[in-house]
């Protein structure tokens, strides 16, 4: 419907993880619900799962890195840190037009500190969003 590519890029070999697969299943549905709800019409939604590398921002842990990009509006930097919050929404309206709770992050942010992980988001205006999720060995 809103003509959205989906790029995957998957290395081989990844180390296994330890986790409950359901909730890993459910953290990956609600980063790409809201690549496709918050992202570009036409645009690339990306999905990258590789395995950690020193020296890109995480600690020198065993484990895998998930990261999903969108080429959408960007989220403002004032709003970063409190887009995990239970309810939390950056532009109310448009959160409700594409059918947004307010819970996804909070939940990908519960299921991602059970497990022990990492969670980043990294968005700038006018770029899009990228959320990277360590899971660990």
């Amino acid at each position: 419907e809103r003509n959205v590519q989906l790029a995957l890029r998957i290395e081989d070999d990844l180390p296994a993880v330890a986790g409950d697969a359901d909730q890993v299943a459910q953290v990956l549905q609600n980063l790409l619900d809201n690549g496709l709800k918050y992202g570009r019409d036409g645009g690339v939604l990306s999905l990258d799962v590789g395995p950690a590398r020193p020296g890109t921002g995480w600690p020198s842990r065993s484990g895998i890195v998930v990261a999903v990009a969108d080429q959408g509006a960007g989220i403002p930097r004032e709003h970063l840190p409190r887009l995990t919050e239970r309810f939390y929404r950056v532009d109310n309206g448009r959160s409700r037009a594409v059918g947004g709770t307010g819970l996804g992050l909070a939940i990908v942010k519960h299921i991602v500190n059970r497990h022990r992980g990492l969670l980043t988001i990294k968005s700038k205006p006018g770029e899009g969003t990228r959320v990277e999720v360590l899971l660990n060995r």
